[in-house]
């Protein structure tokens, strides 16, 4: 790797650890999960502000189309539109997934292992929704650039289905707490974002 590439994908790297940190301070952290009457709305903001990073990523990857388009005529608008498609579906599913009286939301007094472990989730979320918004920016450099469009695609393809996924067994440990208790159902996290725990 030249000296160049290197320090793009350094500057790259911390970018995304601050994007990071600043989506954390929106999180509900745990304290926002204490108190049974309060969790659907923790649950709720946390679903909205993920979804409405993504809908700034989804609007910046519309203009990066249109860029697309203009560069390379119909090559590759194919799979973009794919990508954005998918992007749009899972930003609709945040926003919407009803949980009816899952298991979370009903219990009286969670454990603090389950509490902390559904802040897990959601900071895994930010992270894996910071990274998606790097991912973007560098295909829309690439798009600007006219290089390596098509990796960038399958790349932004990829993180939207890994997202996707998480999303998806976070919904499963809201509606059966106990998968909270089972280390092995976690997302991986850095431990350094797990120390905020700001009030919800």
């Amino acid at each position: 790797m030249t000296s160049d590439a290197s320090d793009r994908f350094l500057d790259q790297a911390n970018e995304q650890m601050g994007a990071v940190e600043r989506l954390i301070k929106g999180l509900p952290g745990v304290q926002g999960y204490v108190e049974k009457e309060a969790r659907r709305d923790a649950d709720k903001r946390l679903r909205l502000y993920i979804a409405n990073t993504l809908g700034e990523v989804h609007s910046r990857l519309l203009r990066g189309q249109q860029e697309l388009l203009d560069n390379s005529g119909l090559k590759d608008i194919d799979r973009m539109d794919s990508a954005l498609r998918r992007l749009q579906t899972l930003i609709d599913r945040i926003k919407t997934a009803s949980y009816g009286y899952a298991g979370f939301f009903d219990t009286v007094r969670v454990k603090d292992e389950q509490l902390k472990a559904l802040h897990r989730f959601d900071v895994a979320l930010a992270q894996q929704a910071a990274g998606l918004g790097a991912t973007a920016d560098a295909l829309i450099q690439a798009i600007k650039n006219n290089e390596a469009v098509r990796e960038g695609i399958a790349k932004l393809s990829d993180e939207i289905g890994d997202l996707d996924a998480l999303f998806a067994k976070r919904g499963e440990a809201v509606v059966s707490p106990d998968l909270l208790l089972n280390d092995e159902q976690l997302p991986d996290v850095d431990p350094a974002l797990l120390t905020t725990d700001q009030e919800g």
